[in-house]
């Protein structure tokens, strides 16, 4: 990731709030916490993750909720579209997670990694070989490839 191919565009349900990323994401993961669930009412949520420079809102100020300490999630005050999580995130200062469903068009933000594995709902898997971690990815405790109960690779 990180290429630029152009700038990279989305917003809300309404419209109300848009935003442009000037450059590819760092990283674009799928993760399991409990609090990505609840922003996103989803099983995983998928984010693009790039520094808050990278990206430019415009439109409605977009609200944010401090959902944890130093942690806040962005979402539109019109429609209620969860936008973001941010955080200061140790060497690359502050940085904007973008909600790929929220791209105008997400095809091409694939996920390289899933993040909180070891949260996840037990049910709930992604079908792909993609390393596994057991918390951020940048910690590098990785649990595994592939869903759970695959065969391990040979």
């Amino acid at each position: 990731m990180g290429e630029n191919a152009g700038p990279i565009t989305g917003g809300c349900m309404c419209g109300a709030v848009r935003y442009e990323m000037t450059e590819g994401p760092i990283r674009v993961l799928n993760c399991h916490c409990p609090s990505c669930r609840k922003h996103t009412g989803a099983p995983s949520a998928a984010l693009a993750v790039c520094t808050l420079d990278q990206v430019g809102f415009s439109g409605d100020e977009r609200r944010v909720y401090a959902s944890s300490p130093g942690v806040g999630r962005g979402f539109c005050g019109t429609c209620g579209t969860p936008l973001t999580w941010e955080t200061e995130f140790g060497d690359l200062g502050r940085v904007c997670a973008i909600h790929i469903s929220t791209f105008d068009d997400p095809e091409p933000l694939r996920p390289d990694a899933h993040s909180f594995y070891a949260e996840r709902i037990p049910w709930f898997d992604i079908a792909d070989d993609l390393p596994r971690y057991a918390g951020f990815v940048a910690d590098g405790v990785l649990v595994g490839h592939g869903p759970a109960g695959a065969d391990p690779p040979a």
